[in-house]
This record gives structure tokens, C-alpha cells and sequence, in this order.
């Protein structure tokens, strides 16, 4: 499993070292019978696999789509913050005040990485010597080890390397369980997690000495949290797993939107690799008889000087009148050839991962100018996956948000009352102002929305009474209604101010 997932961050890293070294170490390099085509591990199978030829220096280029999918989706889900709005007035305050930015910027990270590596993991971490508050923080899915029971997570240990030297590797272990949260750090191998030691010898986890309610075990710590209560939860970017669903221990893990795909990704990096292989093979040469070259001495070699502008002294090699037999050379490139390749494949990558092409700037309006309706349409396939991955962030947050007034309550001492607050999910980009004017003059006409809709539609950011005193201002400013009668009567033939017709004279 977590070699899969090694897998897919090499494609989100987009380091073409990590990519060679995630597929070449299934083999042994360079063997003869790679060369007589013969396949040694399913790496062979891939472009980023395959072996450089012995005295060929061979340049791959990566193409970082993968990278772009993840980050794709990141924005789609949060490039404007949820909304929450929670019932108690003092927990909506204090709510404010514990996600901030900060927390916006670590939901765009863990929807991102979630979006390469199958999952996320949020955690609540506090230190006073830090913030004087709680606060929710990410964590990789390559960098954790989840247990659940019945798709529901039920401890989680999240582990990290402080040192690494020869065969010897220092790891600090982070365990969250329902009411407490166990730190240690082991000194083993590759292989093997070791023995326990004491964490003062680490930067990285001597902190742990000085944090308040740490409870000590011998070299394990022990920090109380909420009785009952998980300070982690996993949200999985999209389900069902598919490749996972025979094991057991990650079947609730979910499935990376590279999932399918990386045979595509490897041949679409071959396929622009190729095309500048055509670039550096297509230029010019200048071929000349040997004997025009200028000799650089005993064991030197020679040179042909072509920006010289006078030749004097050559014989032609021939005794017809051909001439100096200087041949130019220039291969074709086939640049459209590879655009379109590259550009097919670019498409079925985008849109087997759940995304419409539009999002990537593949529109297709065959040189006419479309509506701002009709790409909307055309990328529903994005805003349907969207909604999908909706369908596991919302419980995630709110249980987590939940949790994190609880540590505010319990550990901080605060007077919050915690609750699962609403989360509405902000748009992915800002209406056309133009589209909005039109729909909401439709729904005027037809007498389907009121005045104070209106405006809480035009400034969804503003409160109750912010929108009532726009309102009010509105009507303010609408003209008078004119009365039927006075002047405008008498023009029309009425009694002045009965809106009557004259009465008739016999």
C-alpha cells in the first residue's frame, strides 16, 4: 500500500529522479537481455523504467500534470473558505477566532495531497509556548498509519524520521486513541521500529518535557485529551477504493485521482520527450569531404571552420564541375504530430481522473466565442466530482471542528459550548456579475424573490442587518408612485384629481 502510494508522490513531486527511481527498482539496471527486449518486473513495462543505453546520455522531460490534477482539485474544494456557522452566538465567536487563515491554508494543503495520495489526515495539535490556542494541522497520508473499524477511524499513528545514518534510524511516534495522545522516539533500522529512548535527545520532541498535563510512562508520554474523544479523523478523496479492496486494512483508505492513469502520465512524459529528441536531432549540419577539414595536430583530430567567409587554396575532390561538395542536412521535426498525440492523451488523463478538460484550458469552441452558460456546461463533469469529494470533507470538518472546541473547553478552560457546526462550501470562482444581473431580473419579473433575497444573493457575506439596511435604502431611493388625476387627468379629459371621466352634456 504504501509503496502505491510512494508511487503516486512521485508523479505529484514531479522530480524526475524520484519517477526513474520508483520504476527502476524492481529490476537490476542495465542488464543484455533488457537490451534483446526481453522484460525483468512489471517496470520494464514503463518509459521511465527503461535503461539508458550504454554511451547515450538520454534527457526525460517531465510533464508536471499530475501536480496540476492535485492541485485542480485543492481549488476547486476550498479556493474560497467554508462557511460555518454554528447556533450559539459565544461559539461562533470563538470559532472565528480558532480557524483563521492559518486553517484555510492547511485544508487547501491536505486537499491537495489528498488529491495525489488517496486521503488526508487532520489532527488537533496545541503549545502554549506556540499559540495560546488549539489548532488543526495536516498530515501526509504516506507519514501515517491509520486503524479503523467499520469505515470509522479508530486510532491513528503518525511517524516521522529525526535521523538517519548508515543502517541506524531514529523515528518519533505520535498516537492519537480516543482520550490521549502517546509520544515516543525509537532508535532502529530500515526495517525494524527498535528500542525506546529518551526524547530530551531530540530537538524535534524534546518539547514534550516541557509541555503542560504531559502524564510520563517511562519513556513514553502520555497527554491527555477529550474522554471519548478521537483528535484525528481521515477524509478519503474519493470511494470506493479500487485497487485496495481486497486488503482489509485499507479498503476505507479511498483512491488517488491518479488511480488508472499512470501508464497514460509515463506516456505522455515520453511523448514530449520525444518530440524535443526531434528538436535537438533536427538541427542543421553541414557535412564536408574530410579533406577540408583543418587538422588539430598528431592525435587531434580536425575542424572545419564554417563561419570562415574566404576559402582559398581548396581543390575540389572531383574532376567534374560539382564544386566545392559541401552538403547542408536538416531532419524534420514533427511538431504537430506530437502535439496531437500529446494533446489526446493530456485529455484522457484529465478526464478518467473526473475532471472535465475545460478546468485545464482545453476548450474546444472550434474558433467561436461561447457564452459563459455554455462553459459552465462544459465543465459540470469538475463541479460534479467536486460535489463528490463535498460528500466526505463536510462530516470530516465538522467532526474535527467539534472536537477542537472540545480541547478549547476542556484543556484551555474556555466558556465555549461545543457543537458540529454548518459548513457550506464557498463557489469555486466568482459569478459573472453580468449572469447574476440577468438571473435575478428574471426572478423579479416573475415575481419569485424578494427584495432582501436580492441583495443576500448580490453580498452573501453580509449579516441579517447589514441586508435589512441595504433594504431600507433601496426603498429610499425608489421614486414616488404618481397618482392618476391633477394635471395628467385633465390632459387625459378627467375631473382634475377624481380620476373620473367628465360627465356629458345633453
Amino acid at each position: 500500500m504504501y509503496a502505491k502510494i510512494e508511487e503516486w508522490t512521485a508523479w505529484y513531486s514531479g522530480q524526475p529522479d524520484a519517477l526513474a527511481s520508483v520504476y527502476d527498482r524492481s529490476r537490476p539496471r542495465n542488464r543484455p537481455s533488457q537490451y534483446r527486449g526481453g522484460v525483468l518486473g512489471r517496470a520494464a513495462r514503463w518509459w521511465w523504467g527503461e535503461p539508458v543505453p550504454e554511451g547515450e546520455r538520454r534527457a526525460k522531460l517531465h510533464v508536471p500534470l499530475a501536480a496540476d490534477i492535485a492541485q485542480t482539485s485543492a481549488r476547486l474544494l476550498f479556493s474560497e473558505p467554508p462557511t460555518l456557522t454554528a447556533t450559539n452566538p459565544e461559539t461562533q465567536a470563538r470559532l472565528d477566532e480558532l480557524v483563521d487563515d492559518g486553517a484555510h491554508a492547511a485544508l487547501l494543503g491536505a486537499a491537495e495531497t489528498a488529491s495525489a495520495k488517496s486521503g488526508t489526515y487532520l489532527r488537533i495539535v496545541w503549545d502554549r509556548s506556540l499559540r495560546p490556542r488549539p489548532w488543526i494541522a495536516r498530515v501526509d497520508a504516506a507519514s501515517a498509519v491509520p486503524e479503523f473499524r467499520w469505515g470509522v477511524l479508530t486510532a491513528l499513528t503518525v511517524w516521522k524520521e529525526l535521523e538517519r545514518s548508515n543502517n541506524a534510524v531514529v523515528r518519533y511516534l505520535e498516537r492519537h486513541e480516543q482520550g490521549v495522545i502517546w509520544h515516543g522516539v525509537y532508535n532502529g533500522t530500515p526495517d525494524q521500529l527498535g528500542e525506546l529512548v529518551d526524547v530530551g535527545g531530540w530537538p524535534d520532541a524534546a518539547w514534550l518535557k516541557s509541555l503542560e498535563g504531559v502524564q510520563w510512562s517511562g519513556r513514553i508520554a502520555a497527554v491527555p485529551t477529550v474522554r471519548g474523544r478521537l483528535t484525528a479523523v481521515y477524509v478519503p478523496n474519493v470511494t470506493p477504493t479500487r485497487i485496495w479492496a481486497d486488503i482489509p486494512a485499507a479498503v476505507d483508505l479511498g483512491r488517488s485521482d491518479y488511480d488508472g492513469v499512470e501508464g497514460l502520465l509515463d506516456g505522455l512524459d515520453e511523448t514530449w520527450s520525444s518530440l524535443m529528441r526531434d528538436l535537438r536531432l533536427g538541427v542543421a549540419r553541414l557535412y564536408v569531404p574530410e579533406e577540408y577539414l583543418t587538422s588539430l595536430g598528431p592525435g587531434k583530430g580536425a575542424a572545419f571552420d564554417a563561419a570562415k567567409e574566404i576559402l582559398y587554396g581548396l581543390k575540389t575532390l572531383s574532376d567534374d564541375d560539382r564544386g566545392l561538395n559541401l552538403e547542408l542536412v536538416q531532419p524534420d521535426i514533427r511538431v504537430e504530430q506530437h502535439l496531437r498525440i500529446a494533446e489526446q492523451i493530456t485529455r484522457s488523463i484529465v478526464e478518467t481522473a473526473g475532471y472535465s478538460a475545460e478546468s485545464f484550458g482545453m476548450a474546444d469552441s472550434g474558433g467561436q466565442a461561447i457564452t459563459a452558460t455554455e462553459v459552465g456546461a462544459r465543465r459540470s463533469e469538475s463541479w460534479v466530482g467536486r460535489d463528490a469529494k463535498i460528500i466526505h470533507w463536510r462530516p470530516a470538518l465538522g467532526e474535527i471542528l467539534e472536537t477542537l472546541l472540545m480541547v478549547d473547553a476542556t484543556i484551555f478552560n474556555t466558556p465555549v459550548t461545543p457543537e458540529v457546526p454548518q459548513i457550506d462550501f464557498g463557489d469555486t470562482v466568482s459569478e459573472d456579475p453580468e449572469k447574476q444581473a440577468r438571473t435575478l431580473q428574471l426572478l423579479h419579473a416573475a415575481e419569485a424573490i424578494s427584495t432582501w433575497m436580492k441583495v443576500k444573493k448580490q453580498y452573501p457575506d453580509w449579516d441579517d442587518t447589514e441586508i435589512q439596511t441595504e433594504v431600507d435604502r433601496i426603498k429610499g431611493d425608489a421614486p414616488a408612485p404618481i397618482e392618476v388625476g391633477g394635471a395628467l387627468g385633465a390632459l387625459a379629459g378627467n375631473n382634475p384629481g377624481t380620476g373620473e371621466p367628465p360627465p356629458v352634456e345633453e
